[in-house]
């Protein structure tokens, strides 16, 4: 069994960035819509796509004033959870020292764990 947290992406941001980080901590492959892969540690699954055309912050309850240009997702499995969140808060810490875009990562687009904005 597995659990999905989801990662919204301000417009402007492109698989390059973001695979720089990825790639560097498990495997990915990255096409013209998709950039797929796995973490090295936990075997955390996530898969990132383009939002053509960008579009609204789907998470429940949150409203910013930028538009999302990328949509990512985290299969986590119940097993190797402690893992996974290790992963993927390296992820978050890595991708925010490199790049400035705004973000929001959440559980299921319901409740939000992390929010990068201007502050």
């Amino acid at each position: 069994m597995t659990i999905m947290m989801s990662l919204e992406i301000e417009e402007g941001v492109s698989f390059d960035e973001l695979s720089l980080v990825l790639c560097s901590m498990g495997d990915c492959s990255v096409d013209a819509k998709h950039l797929v892969g796995n973490f090295r540690y936990s075997n955390c699954y996530f898969v990132f796509r383009y939002v053509f055309p960008n579009d609204d912050v789907a998470t429940d309850g949150v409203l910013v004033d930028w538009k999302v240009g990328v949509r990512g997702a985290f299969h986590c499995s119940i097993e190797m959870l402690a893992e996974c969140s290790e992963d993927i808060k390296m992820f978050l810490e890595n991708f925010s020292k490199e790049f400035d875009f705004k973000f929001v990562f959440s559980f299921q687009y319901e409740s939000v764990y992390a929010w990068r904005d201007e502050f």
